[in-house]
């Protein structure tokens, strides 16, 4: 079996005081799968994506040292880690999202956040009520933009392909919710969509 490239990343941690940061650690979490299982293509399933990787402490000015996959072999595209920097005392100082892509050694001093992609301009997203008739069996509403989460009196209806059986979900495609279910007059249908 062919083996997958890794990265190695690496972070020294120091006090402000230009000192070694003895008992510092990092938390690394994989971040932006969405509703899928990351995976590594022929290599494996990631069963700890969404889970704080802690490393550390460090100790003296030894770095900390971590393999990690890249961003780049993982699947659903755009994924990220988010890096946090913890004090001996395990407070949050700061953190930060990465995209780690290629192979070899990467210092996080010399990486450049990155900004998480929404998919669209936040300032756009509304909360809209939706076109369609509540009575005779229509279960198609459209909304005046891309829909990105359907809205049944006032819950999130959740994607009926990956709904329990029985629940009351929806279908998006575009700017059209396709319900599971007959609503019935006096019901609300609106939409979380982007104008």
């Amino acid at each position: 079996m062919p083996t997958t490239p890794q990265i190695t990343l690496t972070a020294n941690l120091e006090t402000i005081l230009a000192g070694a940061e003895t008992g510092g650690f990092l938390e690394i979490t994989l971040c932006g799968y969405g509703s899928q299982i990351p995976a590594v293509p022929g290599t494996c399933l990631l069963a700890d994506g969404g889970v704080p990787q802690r490393l550390g402490p460090q100790v003296g000015s030894t770095p900390l040292s971590i393999a990690l996959y890249g961003n780049d072999i993982i699947v659903p595209s755009g994924t990220f880690y988010s890096v946090a920097v913890l004090d001996q005392n395990r407070n949050v100082v700061q953190a930060n999202n990465y995209n780690l892509a290629g192979s070899g050694t990467q210092d996080l001093s010399t990486l450049a956040p990155i900004v998480p992609p929404y998919g669209f301009p936040i300032g756009g997203l509304r909360f809209m009520a939706c076109e369609g008739s509540l009575v005779g069996g229509n279960r198609n509403f459209t909304a005046p933009g891309t829909i990105v989460a359907a809205v049944y009196n006032g819950s999130i209806l959740p994607d009926a392909a990956s709904a329990p059986p029985l629940a009351l979900a929806a279908t998006v495609s575009g700017n059209v919710a396709t319900l599971n279910f007959d609503p019935e007059a006096g019901d609300f249908i609106y939409a979380f969509c982007v104008l």
